[in-house]
């Protein structure tokens, strides 16, 4: 897969993720379980190809939940973005991988 149609289906992904109706605090557990793909998914991605993978989702999902005014949807993409730039420091330091 290439960074476009990873960055398309993970963005996809958190988008759903975010928009459910669901009362429970159970979307975290989703949420870890999205960026771990991402990170199998992303490491075929050759040199800073998966850092900057990282870094565009996060711009993302931060800027769409500064523009929402759903609490939940807010939660799940700023809580998306701390795991992506949790993740993206342990692939510059070249942890997990």
């Amino acid at each position: 897969m290439r960074g476009r149609e990873i960055f398309g289906r993970y963005r996809q992904l958190v988008e759903e993720l975010s928009n459910e109706r669901a009362s429970d605090d159970a979307w975290f557990e989703v949420l870890q379980a999205i960026v771990r793909r991402l990170d199998h998914d992303s490491a075929e991605l050759a040199g800073t190809g998966a850092g900057l993978l990282y870094d565009e989702l996060c711009d993302q999902f931060e800027q769409e939940a500064y523009l929402t005014d759903n609490e939940r949807r807010r939660k799940v993409l700023m809580a998306a973005t701390k795991l992506l730039e949790m993740q993206r420091r342990n692939v510059t330091l070249g942890i997990n991988r």
